[in-house]
């Protein structure tokens, strides 16, 4: 495989729908990278603690699988047990065809996020967690479509944040927001 070929592979992100919207087409798993790239700069700078440049590689690499397993939306619970299996085929099998000067760092990163043992690889997944209700904070449409509310954030989402107290405060007033909008629905 040319070099060109191999860099190329990257740009296949591109390609992979999510079931977000960005205006009237699937946002795309590149999209989603780039707005979770952009949340992590937002609030590393409330955690110094942390790597940045271990997150925004864990960040770059997390759903690198998607070129080939496809996204997998987070009501499909069967999708989702079949996930972890689909996406390990698909890194080996990136791992041959993008450069070689990336692969390692790619899988590296890529699985740190899977395993979730850091800090680095736990605030790269409550950044992912916290895109996904930002992406779609401008369209009530989607959040009635599949039927989200307080309740269901919190079950799905909430975990996520516990590690990080400013993660956590800032999804909290969010909600609050957004049942003032009446975007979602509190609960009774």
């Amino acid at each position: 495989m040319k070099e060109k070929d191999k860099l190329y592979t990257f740009y296949k992100l591109k390609e992979v729908k999510r079931m977000s919207k960005v205006k009237d087409r699937p946002e795309s798993t590149a999209e989603h990278t780039y707005s979770c790239i952009m949340l992590a700069q937002y609030f590393i700078k409330k955690y110094p603690k942390l790597n940045e440049k271990k997150i925004i590689q864990i960040i770059l690499y997390h759903d690198m699988g998607e070129i080939y397993a496809g996204d997998t939306f987070i009501l499909e619970n069967k999708k989702r047990e079949e996930k972890e299996g689909e996406e390990n085929k698909a890194m080996k099998k990136l791992q041959k065809e993008v450069p070689e000067e990336l692969a390692e760092e790619m899988k590296n990163a890529w699985k740190e996020y899977r395993e979730n043992k850091t800090k680095e690889a736990k605030f790269a997944k409550a950044i992912d967690a916290l895109d996904a209700i930002i992406h779609v904070i401008k369209q009530p449409e989607e959040w009635k479509k599949y039927g989200f509310t307080e309740k269901k954030l919190r079950q799905y989402k909430e975990p996520f944040f516990k590690e990080f107290p400013i993660i956590l405060k800032f999804f909290n007033k969010m909600i609050e927001e957004l049942k003032e909008e009446k975007i979602i629905p509190g609960e009774p």
